[in-house]
């Protein structure tokens, strides 16, 4: 057990020495020190460690490419018509097929047997691999890219892009692939990450390219549009038999992101 004991009466008036003489020293003092301001934020440096990720996303909106037998349900399919539409459409992807431009003949084909499943091409596969080196795709990429530089110069980690940062992607060179396939895309999304690293912000962005492949009313592509519009709507399956049917379609592509850093 401790025992309490009796400070001796000079005790208090020593302590009080003590303490004026702690206060006297250099850099000491008995009072706590002045509130001064708050310490201003670092600024990373150019070689400071800095990791960040993008995305965005321009949806499909709706349209006429995804008209269907619904939209115009008074309209009547002929049979005769029918069957001269669909030689027309097996004999045009024949065509593509001849000409050098496989991803227009596959769409098409998908399209006539109106199944209405989703078709993606991958990073990597040969309508890909064009949509990248095509200068309509460059375009984009170039504008996206001063897009995301911009916010990471602000200092910002997450960039969020938004649908009019986005532009859509137009392949107009009628003597490709791209062309007969998509033409005007109507969606594009992108995600991607990086880090800052040597002074500059260096990363990958995946792009998918996003369309709605199908016949609106005003699309005649040299004399097959309209009857391919036809099948799409008066004789559009499921209600018609074998009728066609729009699908949503994509190309996947990868590119580097490579950009000074303040």
């Amino acid at each position: 057990m401790r025992r309490s004991r009796q400070m001796p009466g000079k005790e208090p008036v020593i302590c009080a020495a003590f303490l004026c003489m702690v206060a006297a020293l250099p850099g000491c003092s008995a009072a706590p020190p002045a509130a001064g301001p708050p310490p201003a934020a670092a600024v990373p440096s150019a070689s400071a460690a800095f990791a960040f990720t993008v995305a965005g996303a321009r949806p499909v909106p709706p349209n006429g490419s995804q008209d269907t037998h619904a939209q115009m349900p008074e309209a009547a399919c002929d049979s005769v018509r029918f069957a001269a539409d669909e030689v027309l459409g097996s004999n045009v992807a024949g065509g593509f097929a001849l000409a050098g431009f496989p991803a227009s003949a596959d769409l098409l084909r998908h399209f006539l047997h109106g199944k209405g499943a989703e078709v993606g091409y991958r990073e990597g596969s040969l309508i890909s691999e064009e949509a990248l080196s095509s200068s309509a795709f460059q375009a984009v990429n170039n504008e996206v890219q001063r897009a995301i530089l911009s916010q990471l110069k602000a200092g910002k980690a997450r960039v969020q892009l938004s649908g009019a940062q986005l532009p859509r992607v137009v392949f107009g060179s009628k003597n490709s692939d791209l062309y007969w396939g998509f033409r005007g895309t109507q969606g594009l999304t992108v995600a991607g990450s990086g880090s800052r690293k040597n002074g500059r912000y260096a990363g990958t962005l995946s792009y998918v390219i996003r369309d709605s492949y199908g016949f609106p009313a005003r699309d005649t592509l040299r004399g097959f549009g309209a009857p391919m519009r036809y099948l799409q709507t008066a004789c559009g399956a499921p209600q018609h038999p074998g009728g066609a049917h729009w699908f949503p379609d994509t190309i996947t592509a990868t590119v580097p992101f490579n950009q000074p850093a303040p």
